[in-house]
């Protein structure tokens, strides 16, 4: 355990001596209403078990699943300290030794089998997307990712609309796994993520860019194949970024009227530092402007969804998405504008019952096309 959890000394040692300011923040704690769910809470216990005071248990294992990887703690923390990566080594330590929930460890089962987390044939939709497409090798490559393949396949094709528009070539990446390997290395499934990484390392080299409209994805491809080397890519974009860029070449027509609240996803927010890219793309296509939440840019508040906390937690997961959607409704919006596929999910199926509209960019500025 102590070899698993050696990267993350620091991060424990400070977090558990810590006077404990960021506990505020956690949107976790705030649902739970518990110490122990706090950032430092479960840093505390986590080293107590390093340590051997106390027993890696089942209720232990538990614990390190109660964070949604959001990193608004680190926002508040004088010395950044991020807490995410001690809990996914202590999943991980969960998962070997058979103590996570029954669930999450069924989780890897169906991941093995069907290659992605949802138990269907993502690959089949992604080519029923791309019939009619030239899908010769192009020097770009589309990332579409598991999650946004199998809720928002729309979204996929509104993207295609409008690098067509631009003249964009590129190619889409319809192989058998079409998932990043997010949702495995995040539910402590390591030994899994680190096949399926060689695999899709492979996949994905030869690329001179690769885009997706996740978030996740393209901090995940950045960070464990770009940045280590295994894929050669020259940059890997998230389509907000990409589409900013380009806004001077795209004919748009301000034809939202609605009143539009933004929410930053935590990925490309606070992983990936973008925050001006989506705010560009709103001015571009609304009519009055669009609103922010209290809480916006690195302070702001998490849909649930990461971390697999909708998996290990749904009840705590939901809690966390009808806090943001509480405020939502506080602010009059109509629409809730978004970047990433689970935070659209998570919102969309928490607000349900009380009608409220979620959009991705890449649709809203599809459909504002002059």
């Amino acid at each position: 355990m102590k070899e698993r959890l050696a990267a993350y000394d620091r991060e424990i040692e400070y977090c558990s001596y810590c006077p404990k300011m960021c506990r505020f923040s956690c949107p976790v704690a705030r649902i739970t209403c518990s110490e122990a769910s706090t950032p430092t809470g479960k840093m505390t216990i986590l080293k107590l078990a390093r340590d051997g005071a106390m027993d890696f248990s089942q209720e232990v294992a538990e614990l390190m699943y109660q964070c949604s990887g959001c990193l608004v703690s680190r926002t508040y923390c004088e010395h950044r300290i991020e807490v995410i990566g001690a809990f996914e080594a202590a999943r991980a330590i969960a998962v070997e030794k058979g103590l996570a929930a029954k669930r999450v460890l069924e989780f890897g089962q169906l991941w093995t089998r069907f290659g992605n987390p949802y138990g269907n044939n993502l690959s089949f939709k992604l080519k029923e997307l791309s019939l009619g497409k030239n899908l010769e090798k192009k020097p770009a490559l589309i990332f579409a990712g598991c999650t946004m393949t199998h809720y928002f396949p729309d979204t996929i094709k509104d993207l295609f609309l409008v690098l067509d528009l631009l003249g964009f070539e590129y190619e889409i990446f319809t192989e058998d796994h079409i998932c990043c390997g997010y949702p495995l290395f995040a539910t402590g499934h390591w030994k899994i993520f680190e096949e399926h990484k060689k695999w899709l390392a492979e996949k994905i080299s030869g690329y001179q860019t690769i885009i997706s409209a996740c978030p996740t994805c393209v901090y995940f491809l950045k960070t464990f194949y770009q940045k280590p080397g295994l894929v050669d890519a020259e940059q890997i974009q998230h389509t907000t970024e990409f589409m900013e860029a380009r806004l001077d070449r795209i004919n748009l027509k301000a034809g939202v009227a609605k009143k539009i609240v933004y929410h930053d996803p935590c990925h490309l927010g606070r992983y990936l530092g973008v925050y001006d890219a989506p705010r560009k793309i709103l001015d571009k296509v609304t009519r009055n402007g669009f609103t922010e939440f209290a809480e916006n840019r690195e302070q702001a508040g998490c849909c649930g969804g990461g971390g697999g906390l909708p998996l290990a937690h749904p009840g705590i997961a939901r809690g966390v998405s009808k806090s943001k959607l509480d405020e939502f409704k506080e602010l009059g919006g109509e629409i809730l504008a978004t970047a990433c596929p689970m935070c659209e999910r998570m919102f969309a199926r928490t607000g349900k019952e009380r009608g409220v509209l979620v959009q991705d960019l890449t649709s809203l500025l599809a459909k504002n096309l002059a």
